[in-house]
């Protein structure tokens, strides 16, 4: 069984997680970009990095998976933005269309 991922825009939240549960994954969830995002998700030991979509482009996409991190976006209800995401190499869109963006969708 897949484990939990535990997510939070709180940093002290993260860090209560890594000491409680340090065998759960975790991500961080930003909903403004921080340049020290590097230093965060490694010192919280994070496996994710959890984003507003508009914070992002291809090179932080690039960036940020350079990283060994995999990223989450929110909240992408345009078929033609989650496309260009997902061809960046998103691993996961939330979306309230998923009429739009849903199981079969195709980029």
């Amino acid at each position: 069984m897949t484990p939990p991922l535990l997510s939070s825009f709180e940093i002290e939240a993260l860090e209560a997680a890594q000491a409680a549960a340090p065998e759960l994954p975790r991500g961080l969830l930003l909903d403004k970009w921080r340049e020290d995002w590097r230093e965060l998700t490694t010192r919280l030991g994070c496996v994710s990095l959890h984003l507003n979509h508009k914070l992002l482009d291809e090179t932080r996409v690039q960036e940020i998976k350079a990283a060994g991190l995999r990223i989450l976006v929110y909240t992408v209800n345009q078929p033609q933005r989650a496309a260009e995401l997902l061809r960046w190499g998103v691993d996961c869109i939330c979306t309230d269309r998923i009429d739009d963006i849903g199981p079969h969708f195709q980029f």
